[in-house]
C-alpha cells in the first residue's frame, strides 16, 4: 500500500476528504520532508522547496497543489512594528518554503534584512492553523501570499504533492485520481453545507484563499521563485519541473 504524507493543517482537508486505499502518515511539513527523503513514505504534500532541493528524486503530481492567488491567511508575518522597522524575526522551522518566501518579500519588496532570532523578536513567521488563530492579535500583519501576488501577479505555490520516482506508477496514478476526486467532492459538499468545519474556520478560506490547482501560471511562479532560491543558496534551479503523467 502506498504510504502518503499528510500535513496536519486544515488546508489539507480537501486533499484527503474522500481519499481511500492509502496508508496516511501525518506530520508537520519538515517531518514529512525527512520521511520522504528517507523512503519512509512514498508521496506527500510537502513544501515546494523540497523539489528545488532534490528534483531528481521526485515526480510532481499534476493538477494538485496548495497555492494562493492573493491573500492566503495562513502564512503570516505577525509584528509589533511596521515592516520597515523590523530588525529581529523568529521564523518557524516547519516550512522552508515560507521561510524563503519571507526572505524574498523582505529583501526584494521592502529592502529589509532582519536578524533571525529564537526569542525577543520584533516579528515572527507563523503558518497553518496557528496563523489563522493569531492574525487578529497583532497590530501589523503581512500576508505572504498577498505580497507575492501583488509583486508578481502570479499565484504562489506553497506545497506540492511529491512522489518518489521509485513508487509504483499504477499506484501513483490511483493516488492522483483519488486526490482530484477528493478535492472535487469536498468543494461540492462545502457549497451544499455538508462539511463540518472546526469552530472559527470560515468556508471562504477554502474557496477564496487556498487554490488547490496546478496549472501553467503556477509553474511560471515556481520557476520565478526557484530563480530567487538559486540566488540565495547558490544551488542551480531545476532545469525541468517533472510532472507525473497519469496512466
Amino acid at each position: 500500500m502506498l504510504r502518503v504524507g499528510k500535513v496536519g493543517y486544515i488546508n489539507t482537508l480537501p486533499l484527503f476528504y474522500r481519499l481511500r486505499g492509502f496508508y496516511v502518515v501525518e506530520g508537520h511539513p519538515a517531518e514529512l520532508v525527512k520521511a520522504l527523503r528517507a523512503s519512509d513514505i512514498d508521496a506527500g504534500i510537502v513544501s515546494s522547496v523540497e523539489f528545488f532541493l532534490n528534483p531528481a528524486d521526485y515526480w510532481i503530481l499534476p493538477d494538485v497543489s496548495i497555492s494562493s492567488r492573493g491573500e492566503v491567511k495562513s502564512v503570516l508575518l505577525l509584528s509589533t512594528k511596521p515592516v520597515n522597522r523590523i530588525k529581529r524575526i523568529r521564523i518557524t522551522s516547519r516550512s522552508l518554503t515560507s521561510r524563503y518566501l519571507l526572505l524574498y518579500i523582505l529583501k526584494e519588496l521592502y529592502g529589509v534584512e532582519a536578524e533571525e532570532v529564537t526569542g525577543n523578536e520584533d516579528a515572527f513567521l507563523t503558518i497553518g492553523d496557528q496563523a489563522l488563530s493569531l492574525r487578529e492579535s497583532y497590530p501589523h500583519v503581512l500576508d505572504l501570499g498577498e505580497e507575492w501576488h501583488r509583486a508578481t501577479g502570479l499565484p504562489f505555490v506553497f506545497a506540492l504533492f511529491l512522489v518518489r520516482k521509485d513508487a509504483p506508477a499504477e499506484r501513483v496514478s490511483s493516488l492522483h485520481r483519488g486526490i482530484v476526486n477528493s478535492v472535487g467532492a469536498f468543494m461540492r459538499d462545502l457549497r451544499e453545507g455538508k462539511v463540518r468545519l472546526p469552530s472559527g474556520v470560515d468556508p471562504s478560506y477554502f474557496t477564496r484563499c487556498i487554490d488547490y490547482t496546478l496549472g501553467e501560471e503556477h509553474l511560471r511562479s515556481l520557476r520565478r521563485f526557484f530563480a530567487f532560491m538559486e540566488r540565495e543558496t547558490g544551488k542551480p534551479a531545476p532545469e525541468v519541473i517533472s510532472l507525473f503523467r497519469p496512466e
